[in-house]
């Protein structure tokens, strides 16, 4: 016959490629779960876009102008752009972010008939970082490190009857902690 009649040799040496494989597949796991969960989440699109939407909300009810905003062709200059639209710019104190706010609002009124001529316009936030809303080169290294933004322009009818386009531009920081070094 022609049975191996040690068995025990061969078992040793089965048993010592499964252990190597083991670790090796338990080593590839750990990696991919690493690299996976140390990954900074990239958000800020989306956080501008609930944003903007949010504001969007808040100046139309219905398809109407908020009439906290406008009345009879006139718009309310006083109007508390983040009190009303229920929307709180206050971020963690992380990175020193409370000495410099990470968020920032715009928003222009135009009449349908006039729409070089704002008839109102309403900011909020870090102004400051409004020209990086308008930089297109995706394929420059440093867009990932600019404030994401993003633009919504909704119409909405007055109690007139006259039709407003409302340009709502919403940007987000939080650089330090949503881009990868």
């Amino acid at each position: 016959m022609f049975f191996i009649k040690n068995k025990k040799g061969a078992d040793k040496m089965l048993s010592m490629y499964w252990f190597a494989i083991i670790i090796i597949v338990s080593v590839g796991v750990v990696a991919m779960v690493y690299i996976f969960y140390t990954a900074p989440y990239e958000v800020r699109d989306a956080e501008s876009e609930v944003l903007s939407n949010q504001f969007a909300n808040c100046f139309s009810r219905g398809g109407l102008v908020n009439p906290m905003l406008a009345s009879v062709g006139e718009f309310n200059s006083g109007f508390d752009l983040l009190g009303e639209c229920e929307v709180n710019f206050v971020v963690e104190n992380e990175y020193g972010w409370s000495q410099r706010e990470q968020f920032f609002v715009e928003t222009e009124f135009y009449s349908v008939d006039d729409l070089n001529n704002p008839k109102l316009v309403l900011s909020e936030g870090n102004l400051d970082w409004k020209p990086s809303c308008f930089i297109k080169d995706k394929k420059d290294e440093d867009y990932d490190r600019l404030v994401k933004c993003n633009e919504e322009r909704i119409y909405v009818l007055g109690e007139d009857g006259e039709q407003y386009l409302i340009k709502i531009l919403v940007g987000v920081g939080k650089i330090d902690k949503n881009v990868r070094q």
